[in-house]
């Protein structure tokens, strides 16, 4: 992916180590997390779910394409960093996804059904 301005990107360091650069041109949405959920106890008809502590970097490109570029599992002690670069082109991010519209209609009918059914209401 090579851009002819400079773009703003995020330089993600953990425990002092450059992981990746992740952008997404010059119109999208850029995001890095970190997201911590304690352990959660036992429910119906499943087993427990265990602590998680995730870092992950991707974002939306204009294109239409969800890019992410970091998903990782942290540790108690790890250090994470975010440096605001300018760039002309980010790292190549691991995963790319094209939107799906027929998908994406599917669910929102889903959702919209499960919804009427939990109100009591018919459609």
């Amino acid at each position: 992916m090579l851009y002819r301005y400079a773009m703003i990107a995020f330089e993600v360091h953990l425990n002092g180590k450059k992981i990746c650069t992740a952008g997404v041109g010059d119109l999208g949405v850029l995001t890095t997390s970190l997201a911590w959920r304690g352990p959660q106890p036992y429910q119906k008809g499943g087993r427990s779910v265990a602590e998680y502590l995730r870092l992950d970097a991707g974002g939306l490109a204009h294109s239409g394409e969800h890019l992410r570029f970091l998903d990782r599992k942290l540790k108690r002690g790890d250090v994470v960093s975010i440096k605001v670069v300018e760039i002309a082109s980010p790292d190549k991010p691991r995963e790319r996804q094209r939107s799906n519209p027929a998908a994406e209609l599917r669910r929102q009918k889903q959702y919209v059904r499960r919804m009427a059914k939990q109100f009591g209401w018919k459609i």
